[in-house]
């Protein structure tokens, strides 16, 4: 908790992407309290299973990892990396744009790259590719623009993508990006009105809430078993009917919508855990005969 506050400070270096494992067991109100509360402005995952599983485990809290520029683990520890991170982050001339030296002519187009200005940069490097007459120059200016191009692109088929999937939240923090960051280029004429859409949906703010509710089921029955007793094989069965049923009324209540799907998910995983006497029986409505209604 003490180091939620310097977490923002972090977050908010150019060139530095921070993310907060979540690995305690609590509500979700509790987990948007601490958010709300510490103002943390960086994302934070409550799936840390896919982190625990890619080595990144604690026996102790906090614990920190920094990544360096090449991808590897360069610190592992709670406290004093401030200096390191600072050298590393040095390294880091035009953040993500994979190179140090430029041009002189391109710079102020690296430096608006390097601090989120895309189109800006884009059109600064433009200028001088369309009027310059130094081959170095111009290669470097295509190269820019290249970056940005590839950045844009990906983020546009992340957003439409996400869309076609129903993470619709995903989807508006992508096309929010593309209207922040790249306004003005052609392949970002769209988020105004594709965002404009979402923000209309009744069937999207629905969505959204169904994942929020999913979300608030899987940590409330986390919490719940912390009241069960691990070594008492029938009590952890007894818990597992009890997550099956839950899954199973929350599917029943939201099929169609993509926090159903996950609840699908989720109802198949206990279906496999539980002997095929203990699992509990599905309702189903009743078939209406010939001629009823």
């Amino acid at each position: 908790m003490r180091q939620l506050p310097h977490m923002n400070e972090l977050a908010a270096k150019p060139g530095l992407h921070v993310v907060g494992l979540y690995s305690q067991v609590h509500t979700l109100e509790q987990i948007e309290r601490v958010i709300e509360k510490n103002k943390i402005t960086y994302p934070i995952t409550t799936d840390s299973d896919i982190f625990v599983g890619a080595g990144y485990t604690a026996a102790s809290l906090p614990k920190v990892w920094i990544i360096g520029v090449e991808g590897k683990v360069i610190f592992i520890g709670d406290r004093d990396y401030d200096e390191l991170l600072e050298k590393e982050l040095a390294k880091v001339k035009y953040p993500g744009l994979g190179r140090a030296d430029f041009h002189k002519d391109l710079e102020p187009a690296a430096k608006a790259f390097g601090e989120g200005k895309y189109a800006e940069a884009y059109k600064l490097a433009e200028a001088i590719y369309d009027d310059t007459e130094d081959e170095k120059a111009e290669e470097d200016a295509d190269y820019i623009m290249e970056r940005i191009d590839d950045r844009l692109g990906t983020l546009v088929v992340r957003a439409e993508t996400a869309e076609v999937v129903k993470d619709y939240q995903l989807a508006i923090n992508c096309w929010k990006q593309i209207d922040t960051h790249y306004a003005g280029l052609d392949d970002a004429e769209e988020a105004p009105e594709r965002l404009k859409k979402l923000a209309d949906s009744d069937d999207v703010k629905k969505d959204i809430g169904a994942r929020r509710d999913l979300l608030k089921l899987m940590l409330s029955l986390d919490v719940a078993f912390q009241t069960v007793d691990q070594e008492d094989a029938a009590a952890v069965q007894e818990f597992r009917k009890k997550c099956l049923a839950e899954y199973r009324e929350f599917h029943a209540k939201n099929k169609g919508n993509s926090a159903g799907d996950k609840a699908e998910n989720l109802i198949e995983i206990f279906e496999n855990l539980l002997p095929a006497e203990d699992k509990p029986v599905e309702e189903k409505p009743a078939e209406e005969k010939p001629g009823e209604k």
